[in-house]
């Protein structure tokens, strides 16, 4: 502890306050895909882990949560990702021009960067963007805090198009990572303040001081981003409703926080359901009921299509 103080910070904790300090450690969303890990907006984009928005945690942020995403996704979108690219739909068939052109793109920003004479600095910009998003989108939010970030990232978005660097080499030059990265960044910064924004609820790590009821009549529905236009400052939303006739277990309370939410107008009867065929199977093993209640064994590759036995299960031979 006292080596990390010393490096990162020039701290002797012998002497001076360790200061704390929050930061954003997990990350719940990401690359929209399908059951696979497959993006459908890139045919051959997998993603898996936190990098996904995968449909395993959604809001929730409890501890171990990212254990589960590595392993089970890594397990399950790896064998994906491998029958994939064993596939004729996995063949490589871009044209070499369409290369070509991404790569003199991707040149064409970093020859600007270099040879550009902008006034500003791109650790600047990032300190700023990291204080804005600290002071504004913290855990407790309101709309007037959220208002304030998305304007105060869109006029960092606008200064970030006129970055001038101090070290104009070529090649390992962090200078030029940084600002090659902190359009980008702000971005997403953007993509979190903007959803949080137009979010008029809480749910999970998401609270609104100022709209404190998860709200599952209007909200139970994913927040997607998109960025067509890349002049523009800010993000185009789009959401993806849910179906709670599909979910094993429909939205409720799950004890934890207020009893105070929204119904969505599905959910009395998807309850009902559930129960009802809760009570019609009995004591029957769980895979049989998570079976009937959302069918999901067509969904795997073939060779994960076993039964997990439960320590407190015996299956049948």
């Amino acid at each position: 502890m006292k080596e990390i103080c010393q490096y990162f910070l020039g701290v002797d904790p012998a002497d001076q306050w360790i200061p704390v300090r929050p930061a954003q450690h997990y990350t719940m969303g990401g690359v929209r895909t399908d059951h696979t890990g497959q993006t459908p907006a890139l045919r051959g984009l997998f993603a898996a882990g936190e990098a996904a928005c995968w449909d395993m945690h959604g809001f929730n942020r409890l501890g171990g949560n990212s254990v589960a995403e590595t392993v089970v996704a890594g397990m399950i979108v790896g064998e994906f990702i491998a029958d994939f690219v064993e596939s004729p739909e996995g063949e490589i068939d871009i044209p070499t021009a369409v290369l070509r052109e991404a790569l003199a793109a991707e040149r064409g920003k970093l020859d600007v960067l270099l040879e550009g004479s902008g006034s500003e600095q791109a650790d600047t910009l990032k300190a700023e963007m990291q204080q804005t998003m600290t002071d504004n989108v913290g855990i407790f939010r309101t709309g007037a805090d959220l208002q304030r970030a998305v304007d105060k990232l869109q006029e960092l978005l606008v200064r970030s198009r006129n970055i001038g660097l101090r070290s104009r080499r070529d090649g390992p030059n962090p200078e030029l990572v940084t600002a090659y990265r902190v359009q980008k960044m702000i971005k997403i910064a953007l993509c979190v303040a903007q959803g949080a924004l137009t979010r008029t609820e809480s749910r999970g790590a998401h609270f609104r001081e100022d709209f404190p009821r998860r709200n599952d009549a209007e909200w139970l529905r994913r927040t997607l981003a998109t960025w067509s236009d890349p002049r523009a400052t800010l993000p185009t939303l789009h959401y993806e409703a849910l179906d709670v006739g599909r979910m094993e277990l429909p939205p409720g309370w799950r004890g934890y926080g207020n009893k105070d939410y929204v119904d969505h107008p599905d959910t009395p009867q998807r309850a009902a359901e559930v129960a009802k065929l809760r009570e019609a199977l009995g004591d029957a093993v769980h895979h049989t009921v998570q079976a009937a209640l959302m069918p999901y064994d067509h969904l795997l590759p073939a060779r994960l299509r076993g039964r997990n036995e439960r320590i407190d299960e015996k299956l049948p031979p």
